[in-house]
């Protein structure tokens, strides 16, 4: 009896925190089809006609081409390299039971219980030092030094692979390379897939780290020439809400499509650890 009365409320609850979670981001794609003059008088009402300039405008405000290049560099290079540095080490430390292993196992993993920005500024003075600012592909580098996540959840679910099948590859003949490239790592897909999207969402949308890093116009990201669309004194608001929108479009589209193996691929490591 209790159950099925708290059922109907704890809904009425959820549904009311989807409302006011999603109401700012229905008030933006509202506004990004409406003139400036219209969002000044009435940001809450609906668009008298759909007004498209605004992304026209956008796309040439933010330097949208350049950003869109550099955001696909960082994000593709970054995740690469995260899912192949972890799943290496997740695998090795997983096979291996010694001391030392665990050690770094400990060492790799321990960031992820830490803030990342604590030791953010720590990586942006080492960036200058390596002559790697203003360079897509040395903020990649520097995301990929923040895989702790990705080693923890590869490390787990490689625990689930039976060892027999390692052995039998080296009664093949088989390196352990080729026993890590042609075996283990077509096994790990699940895992693969939520480091990959979980990495993706937070390269693609980070603003404070490449703000620090890529300080030159033609390296910035889309994140970075959002920013600077908003002024000291005003802003274009037309402009900026059609920006929001196409920012946050490629990304949220790859997470709709992929959503499911989030939950799958952390679920499975998790468990399977």
């Amino acid at each position: 009896m209790r159950k099925s009365t708290l059922s109907p409320v704890l809904g009425i609850l959820l549904l009311l925190l989807l409302v006011l979670y999603l109401f700012p981001v229905y008030l933006i794609a509202l506004n990004s089809f409406k003139p400036f003059r219209d969002i000044f008088e009435s940001f809450l009402a609906f668009p008298k006609a759909l007004y498209f300039d605004n992304y026209v405008k956008a796309w040439a405000s933010a330097n949208f081409a350049t950003a869109f290049k550099n955001n696909l560099i960082i994000t593709a290079a970054s995740v690469a390299g995260v899912i192949l540095v972890a799943a290496l080490a997740g695998y090795k430390l997983s096979r291996d039971k010694s001391r030392i292993s665990w050690f770094f196992y400990l060492l790799f993993t321990f960031p992820f219980l830490i803030p990342f920005y604590t030791y953010m500024i720590p990586l942006v003075q080492l960036s200058k030092t390596l002559h790697i600012t203003n360079n897509p592909l040395g903020l990649s580098l520097i995301y990929m030094s923040t895989g702790s996540f990705a080693v923890f959840l590869f490390h787990a679910f490689v625990k689930s692979i039976p060892r027999e099948i390692d052995e039998s590859a080296y009664m093949d003949g088989c390196s352990e390379a080729g026993l890590f490239f042609k075996i283990i790592f077509p096994l790990l897909k699940p895992a693969i897939s939520s480091v990959a999207i979980l990495y993706a969402l937070w390269t693609w949308n980070d603003f404070l780290l490449p703000f620090l890093v890529l300080t030159d116009k033609e390296s910035a990201t889309i994140t970075i020439n959002v920013y600077k669309l908003f002024g000291k004194f005003g802003s274009d608001w037309d402009i900026i809400t059609a920006s929001l929108i196409l920012s946050s479009l490629p990304i949220v589209l790859l997470y709709i499509a992929l959503q499911k193996y989030i939950i799958s691929g952390v679920a499975a490591g998790a468990v399977k650890g």
